[in-house]
């Protein structure tokens, strides 16, 4: 059928075009990445899932034109498809070259700082046209040339789309809608894929290659939607000298260090002729009333009972927030949960963040991190 072929060619254009741009860029930084130390070959079967993601977001719309659309809405809809895919066509081209300066500037593909740049148009745009003339004129040839060769070569050829059968249309839909939710999810299990699936090596760059940027944008987009809004709303709002003060008296801290206004030192009272070796375990909903020297009788932690004779045992730490990313940044890092997206999934805390491993590392600790769970989950 006319309609199950013209899907299928845009959709591999969809990948083509973002493929790539994805081994562009592997040549443009291609010694930082095979002089990664990692297995940076994945990324481009990692990649084409996610380039297969964007592919199939962008075919759902045309998709429900081109199989429910009778012989008698084929002027309406042919002019919306090639419209449609004209407007796509350009849109992944421009996002495409985009992501060249955008990476040279932040080393990473357009994300968060990409949508919040466009809060200020008239600054940052006059910053990309001081800055970038020759990557502008380069995107804008790239899209006036795609854009004249489509409207050349796309003049009636969606109108032959409606002329197949319709109940063969019909008949056709349910499948392709489902392969189309699958592309979409990326996953048969209960949890879809998301921007994490990208991040397989422990090489920033390689992991940002990987990744697709329409998708980058849109999950970036998605994420500051339902993590960021009414903030004030959750915690109301109290002037921050008040609040601090609050918290100095509740902690008896006498500190006038204005900087670090809750700057004390706290001085162990379990003294050791050598410095003890820090076993940090969070395992996921193990509550403390299954737990035998917490006072469970079932005997089902017989190793963390004995561990606990060896070293110091807290009956009586906890870690306030209401999912577990919340709580690891509670007891790895002492951060108190916030509104909006976890501290463990945001970029900034990627690098240079304070934590327990980070406190003891100049007394000569070694740390390590052993994660046994999906490493996509919360950006582990």
């Amino acid at each position: 059928m006319r309609s199950l072929k013209e899907l299928i060619l845009w959709f591999v254009l969809i990948l083509a075009i973002l493929s790539l741009g994805r081994v562009v860029l592997f040549f443009t930084y291609f010694e930082r990445v095979v002089n990664s130390g990692v297995d940076w070959w994945w990324m481009f079967s990692y990649g084409l899932r996610m380039d297969s993601i964007v592919a199939s977001i962008l075919s759902i719309i045309p998709a429900l034109i081109m199989f429910t659309f009778p012989r008698f809405l084929k002027a309406i809809g042919s002019i919306f498809l090639r419209y449609y895919y004209l407007v796509v066509l350009l849109l992944v081209i421009y996002i495409e070259n985009a992501t060249f300066p955008f990476i040279a500037e932040f080393d990473v593909r357009p994300n968060e700082i990409f949508i919040n740049y466009l809060e200020y148009p008239k600054e940052v745009f006059g910053n990309i046209w001081a800055s970038y003339k020759l990557e502008l004129f380069i995107s804008f040839a790239m899209m006036a040339l795609a854009g004249y060769l489509f409207l050349q070569k796309s003049r009636g050829r969606f109108e032959a789309i409606f002329e197949d059968k319709y109940w063969q249309k019909i008949a056709l839909l349910i499948p392709v809608a489902a392969v189309l939710f699958l592309g979409v999810r990326s996953s048969i299990g209960w949890r879809p894929a998301n921007i994490s699936d990208a991040v397989f090596t422990s090489n920033h760059l390689v992991n940002e290659i990987t990744k697709t940027s329409l998708y980058s944008i849109g999950y970036a987009y998605y994420s500051q939607k339902k993590h960021s809004s009414n903030v004030k709303g959750l915690y109301g709002q109290n002037d921050l000298n008040s609040s601090i003060e609050i918290v100095k008296n509740y902690l008896d801290i006498n500190s006038t260090n204005e900087l670090i206004p809750f700057l004390r030192v706290e001085k162990s009272h379990f003294k050791s002729e050598k410095p003890k070796n820090l076993v940090i375990f969070l395992q996921e909903s193990l509550g403390a009333q299954f737990v035998g020297v917490l006072g469970d009788k079932r005997g089902l932690t017989p190793e963390f009972d004995k561990l606990s004779k060896e070293g110091i045992l807290f009956t009586d730490l906890y870690s306030n927030g209401t999912r577990s990313v919340r709580g690891i940044a509670g007891v790895v890092a002492g951060f108190l949960p916030v509104a909006g997206q976890g501290v463990v999934k945001r970029n900034r805390s990627q690098s240079d963040f304070f934590t327990v491993a980070s406190l003891l590392k100049p007394y000569g600790y070694y740390s390590s991190f052993i994660y046994g769970g999906e490493k996509r989950f919360d950006n582990m």
